[in-house]
């Protein structure tokens, strides 16, 4: 298992671990189509999530470039995703 910086992410972590591990000896349609239910959620709420800190820390001043990089994304990447936000109804960033 990779070691996290945060107690947190481990709990997350390890309560998905759980749920997986008790996937087990389940046909394998049922299996494949909760693990795909699982991740397109966290996927989902991970990829809102971020783009909110985004704009968060663009509002606080950071430059598409420095959130690009605590992001790993591109600066353009970081650009578009903040649009996208905004041409969907949320609020501008500065």
């Amino acid at each position: 298992m990779d070691e996290v910086s945060d107690p947190r992410v481990g709990f997350l972590r390890s309560d998905v671990e759980r749920f997986c591990r008790e996937l087990d000896g389940l046909a394998p349609a049922l299996r494949m189509r909760l693990l795909e239910e699982l991740r397109s959620a966290l996927v989902g709420a991970l990829d809102e999530a971020r783009v909110e800190a985004m704009a968060a820390a663009s509002d606080e001043g950071w430059g598409l470039r420095r959130i690009g990089a605590f992001c790993g994304v591109s600066h353009e990447q970081v650009r578009r995703l903040l649009a996208e936000r905004q041409a969907q109804g949320g609020p501008p960033v500065s």
